[in-house]
């Protein structure tokens, strides 16, 4: 476990409309202490090709992959498998965050 480090554990499957802009506002965090642990669950489309593009550029980002579909808790749990911080967040492959999401939370 790494003091102060955010995993942010995010299932994905078949994303390839929204992941970028999900995973964008995680890169775009005031907070920069984070892990985006990104589990593809068995994709048809173009979702792990965008997901390696983002781990190529920045490498806080990590992509795993499912050998067979388990559905969203399933990859949440693979992800966790994964997860190496003091604190967990989870963000789903549609959604988005506010550019301070993280600073806020940890305040609390």
């Amino acid at each position: 476990m790494r003091e102060n480090l955010v995993s942010i554990i995010m299932p994905a499957y078949n994303s390839e409309k929204f992941i970028s802009d999900a995973i964008k506002s995680v890169v775009e965090q005031d907070y920069d202490i984070w892990e985006l642990i990104i589990c593809d669950d068995s994709s048809e489309d173009d979702t792990i090709r965008i997901c390696k593009k983002w781990s190529n550029i920045d490498s806080r980002i990590m992509l795993v992959q499912n050998k067979y579909g388990k559905g969203a808790p399933g990859a949440r749990n693979t992800s966790l498998d994964q997860a190496s911080g003091q604190f967990i967040a989870f963000l789903d492959s549609d959604d988005l965050w506010h550019p301070n999401k993280l600073s806020l939370q940890l305040n609390y």
